[in-house]
């Protein structure tokens, strides 16, 4: 099964399956196993130069023009030797951003290169030989998409990107103590009162509320926004969508424009819940002139180069490039807005083409994100990515240069794996989503004919009490840590450091609809939540408040005629993941695998494309917050692809498309009371989410030293 055929999010997906009985398991055979581990491999300690010898030997054997004939895609063979020859390359040790130009010129050029070779073992030896030449950062990207698209690599893992690049989840600080640890020994951890051995592991807490260079104005909200399996899970999504790839050289095979509204809408109602939870209040309107709130991510580049600061109080046009740029952002996102009131959006050759009907959603949002399948990717441009430029303070006036490739220092704006850190990345994202209900104002409302299944009744809706609360979880550094001669041997650290940090959870809960049908019925089964209370305190109206409802489950179900009770666990819930594979239980695995000591077995209810299980809900407050539930039963229909409505469909958004209706419908378009009046098949009820400290939660442990 391939990893995109899961969903991608409970946070921003549309989609999913719960089936009865079925196994989630999967084994796989010898020569996977074998594949597995040689890419494994190649994400180890990416800093440093390849130390196995076998690899070494492919490195200085292959040669790509000798083998051409061993590759579909001619012109990047021989890109690839020119810019390498050349060095016409990003160097190592460089920052690295997607967003760059000439950066993204160079992942696609081997992006196709590793794409088209013909047969496993020459992607594998094209990936060595890459490991070793070009920027550690951009190879971690490039291989990672590469091994996403590629057929014939649909069941190799990916190590989740905080374990291969961890410098990115975590501040200099600890990074710092990390290094030093590892190269003067255990000795140290003395000196350092945030550490301590716990079974043979060097661990560091991390209290981000005591680091002292953060602004404070989000920082009741970081567990949140700095979760590092948060920002990883959206550093796969671009991975699973990369804005350059065309569709056609690639697994993708869904509406990415439909995906990217839905994706922006999802994470927006997730965000602006916890805001709510810890007091913050609205998201803040991004205007063109001043942005109040700074971000001091205290994070480094692997080289050493902090990133750019974005102080409090920024004024958007206080340099005449910032101003161009502003002035940039105004004319693109104005050639959206005119193509929305007119209806219509001019294509490269000058066509006019509507986009008045519910399914132009997927071109309107390939033209907001600009992607590389936008049908006028020359009109419609690229403004999300100027105002990561402008917000992240990284905007230069005359860049430096190396052999003609710019030389870089990107904000934590302009890489995915860290964009979610900063609270200005969801000011964008807001001023994004509004362009999307500027069009959806456009449209229709839903009839109650297209919300009313007449035969099916929601008599009553009960939930559990909903409980959160914060454990401590403890991610290993040990990938970005130089190796000595002694380790570098076996490419495997002596000894492990683990950074402690807390992390939002929630106790399992139990959703049971009792539902009443005239007869026999196969339906969908959604539930979304909302929160029922702005930040001053009044009740938000149903119409505004359908953009803030959270897709939380989906799932289809045969309704009997008569009385059913449909009881939904939280646990049963195949939107969510459990913890990924770190990159050390992976090996080991594999490795016992390849041993004869067990079976390696792939957890098909786990991947790194998944929303992590614990943010499945807001964290809500100490004396209860109050939500809306909503339940949705429809009826079932059908996707237009036959093959993708069972979950083991390959589908490269990483939604399942359990039936043919509109990512988030019905809550896509404005919902207002009167349009539900005798539509028994929608219900609302209110809950509450309790915040616990863990000491106070049955059957909750943290480790305290």
């Amino acid at each position: 099964m391939g990893r995109l055929a899961l969903c991608v999010l409970a946070l921003f997906v549309a989609s999913g399956v719960s089936t009865p009985g079925k196994k989630w398991q999967k084994t796989v055979d010898r020569t996977n196993l074998e594949h597995q581990q040689q890419l494994l491999l190649l994400f180890l300690h990416p800093h440093e130069p390849i130390h196995v010898q076998e690899l070494r030997d492919i490195v200085t054997s292959w040669d790509l023009e000798k083998n051409i004939g061993l590759y579909n895609n001619a012109t990047a063979v021989h890109l690839t030797v020119r810019l390498l020859q050349n060095n016409d390359f990003l160097p190592k040790s460089m920052p690295f951003t997607i967003l760059e130009p000439f950066h993204k010129f160079e992942v696609s050029v081997y992006y196709n290169l590793l794409y088209s070779a013909k047969t496993y073992d020459t992607f594998y030896k094209t990936a060595v030989y890459l490991r070793e030449h070009v920027n550690e950062n951009l190879f971690v990207y490039v291989l990672s998409v590469a091994i996403l698209h590629r057929p014939d690599t649909q069941d190799i893992r990916i190590p989740p990107i905080y374990d291969i690049l961890p410098s990115y989840f975590q501040n200099g600080e600890i990074m710092t103590t990390a290094q030093r640890i590892t190269t003067h020994g255990s000795r140290m951890v003395e000196h350092y009162p945030s550490t301590y051995i716990w079974d043979n592991n060097v661990v560091i807490r991390l209290n981000e509320t005591a680091w002292p260079y953060f602004h404070l104005d989000s920082l009741p909200v970081s567990y949140f926004t700095h979760d590092p399996t948060l920002n990883a899970l959206y550093y796969n999504v671009k991975l699973a969508y990369p804005i350059w790839l065309r569709s056609e050289s690639s697994s993708i095979r869904e509406k990415r424009g439909e995906v990217f509204y839905f994706f922006t809408k999802q994470i927006l109602a997730r965000y602006y819940m916890e805001r709510l939870s810890v007091g913050l209040g609205e998201i803040p309107v991004l205007g063109v002139h001043e942005v109040e709130e700074g971000y001091t991510s205290g994070l480094l580049h692997h080289n050493g180069i902090p990133y750019p600061v974005r102080p409090n109080h920024f004024v958007l046009n206080h340099q005449t490039w910032h101003s161009e740029a502003i002035e940039e952002i105004e004319i693109y996102e104005n050639r959206i807005r005119e193509a929305i009131d007119q209806g219509y959006y001019i294509t490269s050759t000058g066509e006019h083409v509507s986009i008045t009907s519910p399914d132009s959603i997927d071109v309107l949002g390939r033209l907001i994100e600009a992607n590389v399948d936008s049908p006028n990717i020359r009109y419609y441009k690229d403004f999300i990515s100027i105002w990561r430029k402008v917000l992240g303070n990284s905007i230069v006036h005359e860049p430096v240069y190396r052999n003609g490739v710019p030389l870089v220092v990107p904000s934590v704006l302009e890489q995915y794996q860290t964009a979610l850190r900063d609270p200005a990345y969801y000011m964008i994202l807001q001023r994004v989503l509004n362009l999307f209900e500027l069009w959806h104002a456009q449209l229709p409302y839903y009839t109650t004919e297209e919300l009313l299944v007449p035969s099916v009744q929601i008599q009553n809706v009960e939930v559990d009490k909903l409980l959160t609360y914060f454990e401590y979880t403890y991610l290993n550094v040990s990938n970005h840590l130089h190796l000595n001669e002694i380790e570098s041997q076996n490419v495997h650290n002596t000894k492990s450091v683990l950074v402690q940090r807390t992390r939002l959870n929630h106790k399992v809960y139990t959703v049971r609809v009792n539902v009443k049908s005239d007869v026999a019925k196969h339906v969908t089964v959604r539930f979304f939540l909302a929160p029922k209370y702005d930040s001053l305190g009044h009740e938000i109206p149903l119409h505004i408040n359908s953009q803030n409802f959270l897709l939380i489950d989906i799932f289809d179900y045969e309704l009997k005629a008569g009385d059913n009770l449909i009881t939904r666990l939280s646990t049963d819930n195949l939107l969510v993941t459990d913890d990924y594979d770190s990159v050390s239980d992976l090996i080991n695995n594999v490795d016992s695998a390849l041993h004869g000591q067990g079976q390696y077995i792939l957890n098909l209810k786990q991947n790194i494309l998944k929303c992590p299980r614990n943010l499945l809900i807001p964290k809500g407050r100490v004396s209860g917050m109050p939500f809306v539930l909503m339940v949705y039963i429809s009826e079932y229909h059908a996707p237009n692809d036959v093959q993708r409505s069972s979950i083991e469909s390959s589908t490269i958004d990483g939604t399942i498309r359990l039936t043919s209706d509109p990512l988030g419908f019905p809550v896509d378009r404005p919902l207002r009371p009167w349009m539900l009046t005798g539509v028994n098949n929608i219900y609302f009820e209110d809950v509450q989410i309790f915040h616990k400290p863990s000491t106070e939660v049955s059957g909750v442990t943290m480790h305290v030293e």
